[in-house]
């Protein structure tokens, strides 16, 4: 339901099937807010940059941005995509767990920069928009963070996402668990394993 598919749009009574058989749904660390990547690839042609970052092939998306998937570049529009999946998951009242924190495209690390005050901003802006469209505190709301490649790094060096949220800890690509649990520290919204049975990573 990830690669080349989008599970909302793919079938419009997806979401309402999901609910009628209890199945929670998710989404991948690198789509967060309940929207499926490729609801933004099959929508969105990226701005091409010069070297300086201008733009020298001019893109589009359907929030009137310029078709990056960039929080540093295109704010507005992506705070706009996912509100959207917020409100969707709202107005057709299916159960869902919202991944905060962002990728970029392609399950790659971001193209903005490694960058705690980024990712801090991110998950307060997805905070504040759940407040926002469900009408309730964000902590009523499930919801995870996932540390997988490089989102590890903003965790060690300190950042912490709100205690409601479920921290997923990750593998590395080798079946190598990077990090387990610390007892020193729990979490109300606990900890999860995002454990991958039949991927492994680049050769080495």
């Amino acid at each position: 339901a990830v690669w080349g598919r989008a599970f909302a749009e793919d079938d419009p009574e997806n979401h309402a099937r999901a609910k009628e058989y209890g199945i929670v749904m998710g989404t991948s660390h690198e789509a967060p807010m309940m929207r499926g990547i490729e609801e933004w690839n099959r929508h969105a042609v990226p701005a091409v940059r010069d070297s300086s970052g201008k733009i020298v092939t001019p893109g589009r998306d359907p929030y009137g941005g310029t078709g990056e998937w960039s929080y540093r570049r295109n704010a507005e529009a992506v705070r706009a995509y996912w509100r959207d999946g917020i409100r969707r998951m709202v107005d057709e009242d299916f159960e869902g767990v919202v991944t905060l924190g962002m990728r970029g495209n392609g399950d790659t690390s971001l193209p903005d920069g490694d960058g705690i005050e980024l990712m801090t901003e991110i998950i307060a802006t997805q905070r504040r928009i759940i407040e926002e469209v469900t009408g309730r505190p964000a902590d009523e709301t499930p919801q995870v963070w996932t540390l997988y490649k490089e989102v590890q790094r903003y965790w060690d060096r300190g950042l912490r996402a709100p205690d409601d949220v479920t921290v997923v800890l990750t593998d590395d690509n080798w079946g190598n668990i990077r990090k387990h649990p610390d007892p020193r520290e729990p979490r109300p919204g606990g900890y999860g394993l995002y454990y991958h049975f039949d991927y492994v990573g680049v050769g080495r």
